[in-house]
């Protein structure tokens, strides 16, 4: 058993990447018990540790002690910890881009002069304050 949480120590990174590859895990993100558990068992099998139930628990639960300490995990409620791990924050999310404004309606004419819309006299300009 110390020999596992030996391994996980001084693996955490290496850990936290694969447990990130099995659940959604972002830096502030909320982190169960039982996803560390069992990412435990998985993690453990894959470097050719067969492991059983209770003691992945207990295992679970020293090493996530140790996160404790070293202020990766932080307490929300029993069983609940805020992963604080700077490395997997979300790329920030660009505002979409503002649409182009849309073309004048104006046209020059041949001579340079500038005509206007169909139905506007030089009256209505001077009424609407244009």
């Amino acid at each position: 058993m110390d020999r596992n949480v030996r391994l996980l120590n001084e693996n955490v990174k290496d850990f936290l990447f694969f447990l990130r590859s099995k659940y959604s895990l972002f830096h502030l993100s909320n982190v169960f018990f039982r996803d560390i558990h069992y990412g435990i068992i998985s993690y453990l099998e894959g470097k050719g540790t067969k492991l059983g139930y209770g003691d992945a628990e207990q295992l679970a639960k020293r090493f996530i002690g140790g996160l404790e300490q070293s202020s990766i995990l932080k307490p929300i409620k029993n069983g609940s910890w805020m992963l604080n791990y700077p490395e997997f924050r979300k790329p920030p999310v660009k505002p979409a881009a503002s649409p182009k404004p849309a073309a004048a309606t104006s046209r020059p004419t041949a001579t340079g002069a500038v005509s206007q819309t169909a139905g506007s006299t030089s009256s209505d300009s001077r009424a609407t304050g244009l």
